[in-house]
Formats: structure tokens, C-alpha cells, sequence
């Protein structure tokens, strides 16, 4: 019996460093999910309940939508909340509007509000956002392109925008402040389902001493596993992989399971 606990405690510890995303536009996912049993696949409340079911602690919501045209935001959070999941919400790319419109939405329910375009952007309003709100209120976002040799450049603006912003740099400087945590996306790999940028995710845990997020590429529970312990990741970021159905949270906190116990190739 005491076996079993201890399995059980390690596959619901594994789904909890498994974070779902889901893509919001207008209050719904952009994408109808392929999740089995939805009544409406495109209803943002009913895929995170079924991930939260699924063991899932936290959730990425990535709204891309302005600030201007989300007034639908606080009510879908504070339904959102009561699925228990912790919410870790970005707007318009990471854009930081003013402290107002911040606090209006983490009481509604967001636990953390991500930064990527600010930072690189205004960096003065996030250093005084950690300030007035706290660091732990807050979730960094390095969206970049490219690879150890020739060096990772920041993106902004959700990719339209690439600038000559060293990846890393920004990735200290969110360190420095600091922020409750830093998810390290690699955009050449998005959508195509070779893995993570694992040089990326080691250099930026390395760099900002932030638990990181590993984000880009997710396409097996072994490159979850990759990155996990492999790629100083402390948690990995899911999107197409579970929003189509093909694999669910508890299903990749099983294969996890197997994987680090050395069952599957």
C-alpha cells in the first residue's frame, strides 16, 4: 500500500509540472479542442476543467486579444478559478497596461500576468509593476529565434517583431528584478514537434536563477521528460498536444512516470 501512495504522489506530482495552454480570442479558444465529451470544444471553462481533472495545477492562458477589447476577461477568470487550476495569464503578447487594469484582472482570479513586449519595450513600467504588484505577481517571457551558435534574438509583439535584444539579456534582467518565473520559448520551433530548444531553457535557467518554463516544439512525453531533466526546465508548457486530444495531462504524467523510471525508449 505504501508503494502504490508513493506511485500515485509521483505521477500527481508529474502532472503538476505539465502546464496546459490554451489560445483565447473574444472569450473562446481559437481552435476547437479535440478533447473527448466537451459540450462546446471552443468554451475555454470546459477544456481547463478537463485538465484540471486531469491533475493539471496550472494554466496558461494566452490571450490575444488588446487590452482594449478584453473587458470579458474578469468574468471568464473568476469562472476559470473555480476549476482550483492557478492561472497564469497573458495579454496582447505581454504587453503591461497600467497598475489599474493589473490589479482588476489578478482579482478577478489571475495569479500571475505574463511580461514579454514590456520588457524589452518599457522596461522601467515592469521594474515598477514588481514594485506595486510583486514579483511573484508577474511571469517572464522570452519569445526568440534562433540557437546557441548564432546566438537567441528576442521577438515581441507575439513574433511580428524581431529586434537585436540578446535572449539572455532579457532573461537576466527578469532575474534581477525578480519574477516568479521565466518561460523560455524558442518560436522556430513551434508547431513542429521536435522538442524543446533544451541549450535555450539550461542557459536561461543558468543566466536568471528563475525556475524556468520550457515552451516550443512539445511533440512526446519523452521530450518532456528531455526537458525536464535534462534542460534545467521546472515545468513544460502544452498546447496542440493536448488541445487536439491526442494526448491528455494524465496521460502524459504517465508516460513521464515510465519514461524516468527507464520503461520506454
Amino acid at each position: 500500500m505504501r508503494q502504490e501512495s508513493s506511485t500515485a504522489y509521483s505521477r500527481a506530482q508529474l502532472a503538476r509540472q505539465v502546464i496546459p495552454c490554451i489560445d483565447v480570442h473574444d472569450g473562446v479558444a481559437t481552435d476547437p479542442s479535440g478533447i473527448e465529451g466537451l459540450a462546446d470544444p471552443l468554451d475555454v471553462v470546459g477544456i481547463a476543467t478537463c485538465y484540471a481533472q486531469d491533475g493539471a495545477c496550472q494554466l496558461f492562458l494566452d490571450v490575444i486579444d488588446p487590452w482594449t477589447s478584453v473587458g470579458y476577461l474578469p468574468d471568464l477568470l473568476r469562472e476559470l478559478s473555480k476549476s482550483g487550476l492557478e492561472l497564469l495569464v497573458s495579454v496582447q503578447h505581454g504587453v503591461l497596461p497600467s497598475p489599474a487594469k493589473c490589479r482588476e484582472l489578478l482579482s478577478a482570479g489571475a495569479d500571475a500576468l505574463s511580461v514579454s513586449t514590456s520588457m524589452v519595450e518599457e522596461p522601467d513600467r515592469v521594474a515598477d509593476a514588481v514594485r506595486l504588484l510583486g514579483g511573484r505577481r508577474l511571469i517572464g517571457v522570452v519569445n526568440c529565434s534562433g540557437d546557441r551558435q548564432r546566438g537567441w534574438r528576442t521577438l515581441i509583439h507575439g513574433g511580428a517583431t524581431r529586434t537585436t535584444a540578446d535572449a539572455l539579456a532579457v532573461a537576466r534582467r527578469f532575474g534581477e528584478l525578480p519574477v516568479r518565473a521565466l518561460l523560455a520559448n524558442n518560436v522556430d520551433r513551434e508547431g513542429t514537434g521536435i522538442g524543446y530548444d533544451l541549450e535555450l531553457t539550461r542557459a536561461a535557467a543558468r543566466v536568471s536563477r528563475l525556475p524556468v518554463i520550457a515552451s516550443g516544439g512539445a511533440g512526446s512525453p519523452g521530450q518532456l521528460a528531455e526537458a525536464l531533466h535534462g534542460g534545467d526546465a521546472t515545468h513544460v508548457l502544452v498546447n496542440k498536444v493536448v488541445h487536439s486530444g491526442r494526448e491528455t495531462v494524465g496521460s502524459l504524467s504517465e508516460s513521464l512516470y515510465r519514461h524516468l523510471r527507464g520503461e520506454a525508449g
